[in-house]
């Protein structure tokens, strides 16, 4: 990092410019005028994300290092934090509207003394692009809720489907496509699949939130019956699994020993995250392509189709 102490006006005219340059190009975007992302019939303004970038940006220590950190070139950290700002903005949204399907809710008592406990909205938000404000109505909030919406699906949750583990990700996402078209083929990847590993495929594999609740958390337990779907099961795998889900319940005997109670907080938020999911399809979310497409597999942002965590397809009917 420079040591070199540079005019604070000096510093704030070129994070501004740097804000401007990333919101340039915007034209070809949403139909409502000035739109980052449309949520159902809610619009995210362009000047919502514009101002959070520079806020963050002109609190950030003396020089503005958000550019070039790690190596990084500076307009690929800027993009990725307008992503970050507008991914949280969306999933805020979803969450508020879930929240009140769901019948859930959380106090002002019960945030306040959460956020207490933790060292208080100013200090947890310092280093991030909310301000204590921001960080306890939206970031604290939200993860609360996500945690109800969670408590309340965590033994509930149940899927039926076949799947196999695919080369890469490229084979993944061609044989979904090919699944999609044709159920049928999934016979015949999965029997593949079990000829290299016995354990690399199956048919009608049933499994609950309460047997797997990290499982939970997957575009698994978030597509409606009758989708075929690839992604890496979990971070720490590089290969992809295909599924393509035949029944999907929300309403499944929920586990005689309670064993929701024990998850933890991050683990249902996860899932409450995941339960965004449906509503994040119902309300067919727009962004606007200057910050990439909108990925129900992260439930977040990514910068190209191309780049999705995750590849999702209903299966194709027959035409008649």
């Amino acid at each position: 990092m420079s040591t070199v102490l540079r005019p604070r006006y000096r510093r704030f005219t070129l994070l501004g410019v740097a804000a401007a340059l990333l919101l340039a190009g915007c034209g070809s975007g949403p139909s409502q005028a000035g739109a980052a992302a449309i949520v159902g019939d809610t619009v995210i303004p362009l000047n919502l994300v514009q101002d959070r970038l520079a806020d963050y940006l002109d609190r950030r220590p003396e020089g503005g290092q958000v550019a070039g950190e790690g190596g990084a070139a500076p307009q690929a950290k800027l993009d990725k934090t307008a992503r970050d700002i507008l991914t949280f903005k969306i999933q805020h949204e979803l969450t508020l509207r879930a929240a009140e399907r769901e019948d859930v809710s959380v106090s002002e008592d019960t945030l306040s003394q959460l956020l207490e406990q933790a060292g208080g909205a100013q200090q947890l938000s310092e280093g991030t692009f909310f301000d204590a404000d921001t960080f306890r109505n939206e970031r604290a909030r939200d993860q609360l809720l996500q945690v109800e919406i969670g408590r309340k699906y965590a033994d509930k949750l149940a899927v039926t489907f076949d799947y196999f583990y695919a080369n890469d990700t490229q084979d993944a996402i061609d044989k979904a496509k090919q699944i999609a078209r044709d159920p049928a083929k999934m016979d015949q990847f999965v029997r593949e699949a079990k000829q290299k590993d016995s354990q690399a495929g199956e048919t009608d594999a049933k499994v609950s939130s309460a047997e797997s609740p990290q499982l939970a958390t997957t575009l698994l337990f978030g597509v409606p019956a009758n989708t075929v779907i690839a992604f890496p099961p979990s971070p720490e795998q590089g290969n992809w699994i295909v599924a393509h889900v035949k029944e999907r319940s929300t309403t499944a005997k929920p586990s005689a020993d309670g064993g929701s109670q024990e998850l933890t907080p991050d683990v249902l938020a996860g899932i409450g995250l995941r339960m965004l999911q449906p509503l994040s399809d119902e309300l067919k979310i727009r962004v606007n392509p200057r910050y990439g497409v909108w990925d129900n597999s992260a439930m977040g942002l990514a910068p190209s189709e191309g780049e999705k965590a995750g590849f999702q397809i209903a299966v194709q009917q027959p035409k008649s």
